[in-house]
Order: structure tokens, then sequence, then C-alpha cells
């Protein structure tokens, strides 16, 4: 009996130590899985910005808890467990509102409008915060909400202003440079930097508008032709005129210059001077018969 409990305590003994060492394994097992989800936690807590994106951290815990003022630039971040991060892109983004999403305004005589309209803007990376605060939504509830309440404002005011027929001409360049200057102006402290608002296709009309806008072209081109025609047959007409004026003037100048001519003629015809042209021309020969005046030669030779 005895030898049997000795045995049995050995046994007893082994039994422990072997549970310590099985202990003392899992402790060190527990340990390192301890260490490893800590330090696996850790790396988890690293948020990455990638180029061309800003991030907005918020703190969900504690008396500072909200919106934090300084964004987050290009990189890796570690960020506390108890903080959330938010990526908000500050390249360009184009957006543009077709089909049944597309504008509906009216001009100064409250005719209706419908418009296509497309955009390009981008955020300044500085303001990402103040705008998540703002808004407190991601990208595309600012495009598609808030933005397009500013251009819908600015699209109803310019509208006011202007009469169907500009929007129907070459006044819709001058019309959308109002609206993106007042779409400008009021996103810009917001930190949103409109670059371009821009019509797609062209403005939708009602049938019955385009079909009296185009009869009123129609009439005003042809009231235009039949005034050009009008100027080019008054032109034609004057330039007959003028070339007429101008044949009768020649010939006014021409005959006072010939009367000029005769009159000086006349002045210089003197006795003596008559008298030595005949002898310029006389060839030495007596004529034949000789008038009254014969006594002339005879003079001159008396004279000779």
């Amino acid at each position: 009996m005895s030898f049997y409990y000795q045995k049995s305590e050995e046994q007893l003994k082994r039994e422990m130590e072997e549970a310590l060492k099985l202990k003392k394994k899992f402790m060190k097992i527990g340990g390192a899985s301890l260490l490893g989800i800590l330090f696996l936690s850790w790396l988890l807590c690293f948020s990455l910005i990638k180029p061309g994106y800003v991030g907005v951290v918020v703190d969900l815990f504690g008396s500072s808890k909200g919106v934090e003022s300084k964004e987050l630039n290009v990189g890796m971040h570690w960020i506390a467990p108890w903080k959330k991060v938010y990526t908000f892109p500050i390249f360009e983004q184009n957006i543009t509102w077709e089909g049944d999403h597309l504008f509906a305004f009216q001009t100064k005589e409250g005719m209706s409008v419908n418009a296509e309209i497309g955009i390009t803007y981008h955020l300044d990376p500085s303001y990402v915060p103040v705008i998540f605060q703002k808004y407190r939504k991601g990208m595309h509830e600012i495009s598609h909400i808030f933005i397009r309440n500013y251009i819908r404002d600015a699209l109803n005011v310019q509208a006011s202003k202007v009469q169907i027929e500009d929007l129907y001409s070459s006044g819709k360049e001058i019309f959308f440079k109002e609206v993106q200057a007042q779409v400008q102006k009021d996103l810009k402290p917001l930190g949103i930097e409109i670059n371009r608002i821009y019509l797609i296709n062209r403005f939708i009309f009602p049938q019955g508008v385009i079909a009296a806008l185009n009869s009123k072209i129609e009439a005003t081109q042809r009231a235009q032709q039949r005034e050009n025609e009008l100027r080019e047959a008054e032109a034609e007409a004057k330039k007959i005129v003028a070339q007429a004026q101008g044949r009768a003037e020649a010939a006014i100048l021409k005959a006072q210059a010939q009367a000029k001519a005769n009159q000086v003629m006349s002045e210089s015809l003197t006795g003596a001077l008559i008298t030595w042209e005949a002898i310029q021309k006389w060839n030495g020969v007596l004529p034949q018969v000789m008038g009254k005046d014969a006594n002339m030669l005879m003079q001159l030779e008396k004279t000779k």
C-alpha cells in the first residue's frame, strides 16, 4: 500500500509540473498574441491620404470632439482609434446635369427655359475642414445639392434680366458669364473654386416660342435684305450722279481753260507781232494778185 501511495504522489507531482509548464507556454503564446493584436491594431490606426486628396479628422470622444481644423495632407498618418478620417478630392471635378436633372428658369417675359448645364470646380485644400463642418456631407452631396442650389439661384436671378430672344441668339454667352461670375462670388468664400459653368448643347425652348422666334428672325432678315438692296440702289444712283457731275465739271474746267487761253492769245496779238509772224512764214515770193494792203510789203522792202 505504501508503494502505491508513493507512486501516486510522484505521478501527481509530475502532472503538476507539466501543468505549470503548459501554463507558462500558454502565457507566452497569449502574450505574443496580445502583442500581435496590439501591433495589428496600431497598424490599423494608420490612415493613407492618396495624392490629389486631403483628409478631415473627426474626434468622436472627449471634450475636444468635433472636426479638427487642420487637414491631413498626402501620406501616412497615425489616427487614434476614437477618431475618424474622411477624405476629399482636391483635383478638378466635372459635373453635368442632363436629362431629368436639367435646370428650369424663366426669362424677363416669364417664358420658361430649360438647360442642360455642366461645371468644373475644385476645393481649396485649406478650406476642406470648414466645408465638411458646414455641410457634413461627401462630395456627391456637395456637388448635387449645395452647388446645384447656388447655380439654380444664379440662373433665376440673371434670367429675370434678359429676354428670351437674347438667349435664342448670341446673348447666351453673356448670360452664362454673368451666371458664372455670381456663383464664383458666392462660393469662393466657402473654399469652392468654380472654374467654368457651361451650356450642354443648347437651351430648350417651348415649340411655340421657337416658331415665333424663327418667324421674327426671318422677317428681320427679309427687312434687312430689302434695306441692303435699297442702300445698294441709292449707292449706285449716287455713283451715276457723281460721274455725271464729274464729267460736267471737267467740261466746264476745260471750257474755262480754253477761254482763258483765247483771252491770253487775243491780248498778245499786236500789229507788230502779226507782221513778225507773217515775215517768219513768207517764202520771199510776191503774190500774183495784191489787194489794198500791198503797200505793206513795199514798206518792208524800203525798210531793207
